[in-house]
């Protein structure tokens, strides 16, 4: 995974392009990119943009479920950055279920931000049931 770590926004912004083409390749890649734990520059911009695609254009079933259980263990372990609401809509359009039970968890943290973003997945849950064609 060294090669995530040494991705800049002129790589990042081509991978992007690239999934947008539907290449296999790169579609596999930002997979992999999604699921990674990455602090570099312009990262979790470039991860929010690639969720964003994904929520509307999914990945493999496998590819999806990967990241939905990335996105919950960062969710519950309250280890998310800026942007982290992009990855948890695709991961509520994926995995509803596993999000709500994953939102259960994340609420009796005792750390505030956890239970913040807990909240938000649950009103997120419910904005969805209430308007499903939203």
């Amino acid at each position: 995974m060294l090669w995530i770590r040494t991705l800049r926004k002129p790589e990042l912004n081509s991978l992007i392009n690239d999934v947008k083409h539907g290449d296999a390749e790169a579609i596999a890649k930002a997979v992999e990119f999604v699921v990674a734990e990455s602090l570099g520059l312009w990262h979790n911009r470039a991860r929010a943009k690639i969720c964003r695609y994904f929520k509307n254009h999914p990945p493999a079933p496998d590819e999806c479920r990967r990241m939905v259980d990335a996105i919950v263990e960062r969710l519950t372990k309250g280890q998310f950055y800026q942007q982290f609401k992009d990855q948890l809509t695709m991961a509520i359009r994926f995995a509803p279920d596993r999000m709500a039970a994953s939102a259960a968890v994340a609420s009796s943290s005792d750390k505030e931000y956890i239970q913040r973003y807990a909240n938000w997945v649950r009103h997120a849950l419910y904005t969805v049931k209430a308007n499903p064609n939203g």
